[in-house]
C-alpha cells in the first residue's frame, strides 16, 4: 500500500509513461530478473493490462471447459481448462503441454525432492478451440464439435454462479447456446449456516451502555496474544489520529496575552487588618440597605391606608 498522496503519484514509476524507445531495454531487465522457467511464454505488452479479467465474456474459456489444441506439439489433444494466467493464457490438465526444468533449491515447494520437475505449460487462447456437444436436428444424434468463435448476447441469472451472465453462443449461429461449465460444489463445513436460517435474527441489543457479551467470552473473540496486536502507533497513524490545530483569531490572541500578563502580576496575601476593614465596610453597607428597606415599607403601607 502506498502512502503517497494523489499529488505525489507523479513521482512514482509508471511504466505506461515510459517512452517506446526505452521499452526494449526495460523488457530485457524485466526478463533478466525472472528465472527462465517462470517467464511467460507469451510476448506481453508491459504497458497494457495483462491481468486475468473477471468478466466471463472476456475470458472466452472458463475453468472446466473442454478445449482442443490446434497448434503445437500437442495438436489435436482434448483437454480441460484448469486455470487462467496473464496474457490470455490457459493452464490445461495432464493432456496439455508440459515443460521439464531444473529448479534451484531456494525455490523448492513443499515435499519437493528433486531439482528437475515437470509442470504444465500455458497455452494462448488463439491456439485453442472450445469443444461442445450439439444436438443434430436431422439425425437426432449429439455431435461433438469444435467451435471456432464465440459470441456473448442477452442476459440471464445463473443459479449456480449466483450472478447475471450473458448467453454463450456460436458466432454466426446465435440459436446454438453453449452452456457454461458448472462450478465445483462447495462443501459445507462445521461452521456453515444453513440457507433457510441464514437470514434469521437471533441476537437483539438490549442496552447501549451495558455490553451483552460476557467478560469471560471476550478472550475467545479478541486474542490478547495476537501477532497483529500493536501497543504503539506509527508516526503516520499518530498524525492521522491527531486533529489539526485551528488558527486563533486576533481577539483570542489578545485575550490569551492578557491572561499571561495577569499571571505575571504579584499576588498579595490578605492580612487581619484588611479582613477587619472589609468586615466593617460590609456591616455599614448592610445597615444602609436595611434602613432603605424600612423606608420603602412605610411608604407602601401609607398608600394602602
Amino acid at each position: 500500500m502506498s502512502f503517497l498522496s494523489k499529488v505525489g503519484e507523479r513521482f512514482k514509476f509508471d511504466i505506461k509513461r515510459l517512452p517506446k524507445s526505452l521499452m526494449t531495454r526495460y523488457e530485457k531487465k524485466y526478463r533478466q530478473g525472472q528465472p527462465h522457467f517462470m517467464r511467460s511464454p507469451f510476448k506481453l505488452d508491459l504497458q497494457e493490462d495483462n491481468s486475468v479479467p473477471k468478466e466471463f465474456e472476456k475470458l472466452k474459456y472458463l475453468i472446466g471447459d473442454r478445449v482442443m489444441i490446434i497448434k503445437g506439439p500437442k495438436q489435436g489433444n482434448i483437454c480441460k481448462v484448469s486455470r487462467h494466467v496473464e496474457g490470455k493464457g490457459y493452464i490445461l490438465d495432464e493432456n496439455g503441454p508440459t515443460s521439464t526444468v531444473a529448479v534451484p533449491k531456494e525455490l523448492w515447494q513443499d515435499e519437493q525432492t528433486s531439482h528437475v520437475i515437470t509442470f504444465p505449460k500455458a497455452v494462448h487462447q488463439d491456439n485453442l478451440r472450445l469443444i461442445a456437444e450439439i444436438d443434430d436436428e436431422k439425425t437426432g444424434l449429439t455431435k461433438t464439435v469444435a467451435v471456432d468463435n464465440l459470441k456473448f448476447i442477452g442476459k440471464y441469472y445463473d443459479e449456480d454462479y449466483k450472478k447475471v451472465l450473458k448467453y454463450r453462443c456460436v458466432a454466426g449461429q446465435e440459436d446454438l447456446v453453449i452452456p457454461y461449465p458448472r462450478p465445483e460444489p462447495i462443501e459445507d463445513d462445521a461452521l456453515s449456516t444453513p440457507v433457510d436460517v441464514v437470514r434469521e435474527r437471533t441476537h437483539f441489543i438490549e442496552s447501549a451502555v451495558r455490553n451483552s457479551i460476557p467478560e469471560a467470552a471476550l478472550l475467545t473473540l479478541r486474542n490478547p496474544y495476537s501477532k497483529h496486536k500493536r501497543t504503539k502507533l506509527t508516526k503516520l497513524e499518530a498524525k492521522k489520529l491527531t486533529p489539526p490545530k485551528m488558527p486563533l483569531s486576533e481577539t483570542k490572541k489578545a485575550y490569551l496575552a492578557e491572561r499571561e500578563e495577569l499571571k505575571k502580576l504579584p499576588k498579595y496575601n490578605i492580612t487581619d487588618e484588611m479582613k477587619t476593614f472589609l468586615g466593617e465596610k460590609i456591616r455599614e453597607h448592610e445597615k444602609v440597605k436595611a434602613k432603605q428597606l424600612e423606608e420603602a415599607a412605610k411608604l407602601s403601607t401609607k398608600r394602602f391606608l
